[in-house]
């Protein structure tokens, strides 16, 4: 039995990883292209940090910032990490071009603003 639980936790082990590299190999030979998107939602995930027993001051927990974009051809909302600094930048119902490598997030090109100072 115990060895059955091992194989069965290093087959486990093996799936993930396998399709972990998998999705970063089909990635990076995918094509960089660019779509025509809106800004449909921003969203900000926290993890609390790990403490040692000894330790009582809580670490500071970290952040992970999400922006979600839909195409404006139709089709399927998507969701990617971004940086904090690119997310403070963007806000809902922005237009732009999102340029993407597979299921990577290369960057987005805002449309340009026009202020009137008048």
């Amino acid at each position: 039995m115990d060895k059955f639980v091992l194989w069965a936790i290093v087959i486990i082990a093996f799936v993930v990883l396998g399709r972990q590299l998998y999705r970063r190999f089909y990635d990076h030979i995918q094509p960089q292209h660019s779509l025509r998107v809106v800004i449909t939602g921003k969203r900000v995930r926290k993890f609390m940090g790990r403490t040692r027993q000894e330790e009582t001051d809580l670490p500071p927990p970290r952040v992970s910032y999400y922006v979600s974009f839909r195409p404006h051809s139709g089709g399927r909302e998507r969701e990617f990490r971004v940086s904090e600094h690119l997310y403070e930048q963007l806000v809902p119902n922005a237009t732009g071009t999102l340029v993407i490598k597979g299921r990577r997030f290369i960057a987005f090109e805002p449309d340009e603003v026009i202020l009137d100072n008048d």
